[in-house]
């Protein structure tokens, strides 16, 4: 569907197994041929992303989806000079049988090359992929899950808070929330990733200098830094943002940052009632849902969650739950 002539609507499919994802090659003659993409194609008039989406990919691929779990993603405008596309970014899971059909398959119904790529062979030909589709490798390294730490003052003492963060499962990713000092902060997350270099960090703005940026999978916004930002002069690090929401008003100003700015999600919470705040007011999965859908970024889950209730989080909408007790925290 094209708006004003210009504008050009697309549903796109990130299928995937586990760390493997299938992707196309586009034809030579096609606009950004010969690159990598993301299966997908432009979404007629009255059909919904969704419906687009199993279109295409039964018509591309011959793979009927309908069933499958598909998560949004999220929303991305580019202007490529010649043309302005929109894309509506949808997760789909495959299933065992789906995987095991296509994993040796090479071609797809429209003659075009397809194959299965694991995330770190993605990563690498990033150049190799349309310019629209490059914020989406962003969001592909959120991890399924995400440890939020305790404040510091839960422990007796600050060695027992790295005691307790070393031993976190392997290639874990961290969110720092001590509630301590810049100083203690910065301790405490040097010391921890030289422990533990395995582990990937989100960190506050105050504590973005403190290790070597290449461990720094985002920068957190609270509800509050975002709300207070200044979008004509964010004046961020050079790192993509993690911004905490709770209402539409906090989402409506993630989606504006997002326009301007790498926002690689929206932590949305409190999903259910915790154990910390028993007495703040919970979203519950129906409202988180309908938040969730208003994002243009994917969505962290957090509040009362657990690894377990990831299945549900893509039911509503959400990609990634977060949370401290159940998460090895």
């Amino acid at each position: 569907m094209t708006i004003n002539g210009k504008m050009i609507d697309v549903a796109v499919a990130v299928l995937r197994f586990g760390d493997e994802f299938l992707l196309a090659t586009r034809h030579s003659h096609q606009h950004q041929g010969g690159k990598l993409e993301f299966v997908g194609g432009k979404i007629e008039q009255g059909e919904s992303p969704k419906s687009a989406l199993i279109r295409e990919v039964k018509e591309e691929l011959g793979l009927d989806v309908a069933g499958n779990t598909i998560t949004k993603l999220g929303r991305i405008c580019h202007d490529y000079g010649d043309k302005m596309v929109r894309l509506y970014v949808h997760q789909v899971w495959l299933d065992d049988g789906q995987y095991l059909d296509f994993k040796d398959k090479n071609i797809g119904l429209d003659g075009q090359a397809i194959a299965f790529y694991d995330k770190s062979s993605i990563f690498s030909q990033t150049d190799n992929f349309p310019t629209a589709n490059k914020m989406i490798l962003t969001w592909l390294t959120l991890p399924l899950t995400i440890t939020i730490s305790h404040v510091l003052s839960h422990f007796g003492h600050k060695n027992d808070w790295l005691d307790y963060y070393q031993h976190l499962p392997k290639a874990s990713t961290l969110l720092i929330r001590t509630q301590a000092d810049v100083s203690t902060n910065a301790q405490l997350i040097q010391k921890l990733s030289i422990q533990r270099d395995d582990l990937c960090f989100i960190l506050s703005l105050q504590d973005v200098k403190t290790i070597d940026t290449s461990r720094i999978l985002a920068i957190r916004l609270t509800h509050n830094e975002l709300l207070a930002l200044d979008l004509s002069a964010p004046n961020l690090p050079n790192l993509p943002i993690i911004a905490s929401c709770h209402d539409e008003h906090s989402i409506n100003k993630a989606n504006a940052l997002a326009k301007i700015y790498p926002v690689m999600a929206v932590l949305l919470s409190p999903v259910q009632l915790t154990a910390t705040h028993p007495d703040t007011p919970c979203l519950g999965w129906e409202r988180f849902g309908e938040l969730a859908d208003m994002a243009d970024v994917p969505v962290i889950g957090l509040g009362g969650l657990s690894p377990d209730d990831l299945p549900m989080a893509w039911r509503f909408g959400a990609v990634v739950v977060a949370g401290i007790r159940a998460f090895g925290g």
